[in-house]
């Protein structure tokens, strides 16, 4: 694939997420009445204009690690990398991970492996 097309990927998800980031949670009445047109900030979680989330943060370290090919265990990795040392993140910290996501980066840093990672958080979400 051609990589100026995948920068403006790149950089679509990450401009998109950071138009989102000031209002994510808020009702969507109130975007009716004021939506979003222009980079806003200090909104949901006081962060500049421009600061994109965590979705930004694990597209990137998806596709840094398919540079090298698909393998389950660099993606991992790389998403090990961005919850503990911040890796990928705009403002050199995460502020923003949900509760399945940490849980299954979890397990990834105790070395479970990746494909059972993500079944054990469904697993766990079933029983529950």
């Amino acid at each position: 694939m051609n990589s100026a097309i995948i920068k403006s990927v790149l950089f679509g998800v990450a401009v998109g997420d950071a138009l989102g980031v000031p209002v994510e949670f808020e009702n969507r009445r109130v975007r009716l009445n004021n939506p979003v047109t222009d980079m806003i900030g200090y909104g949901t979680y006081n962060l500049p204009p421009g600061t994109f989330s965590d979705d930004s943060s694990l597209t990137f370290c998806l596709a840094e690690a398919l540079t090298s090919g698909f393998d389950l265990n660099t993606i991992g990795q790389n998403f090990v990398k961005w919850l503990y040392k911040n890796y990928w993140t705009p403002r050199g910290n995460v502020f923003d991970v949900g509760i399945a996501t940490r849980q299954a980066i979890d397990r990834l840093a105790k070395e479970v492996r990746p494909d059972l990672a993500v079944v054990l958080m469904f697993h766990q979400t079933e029983t529950v």
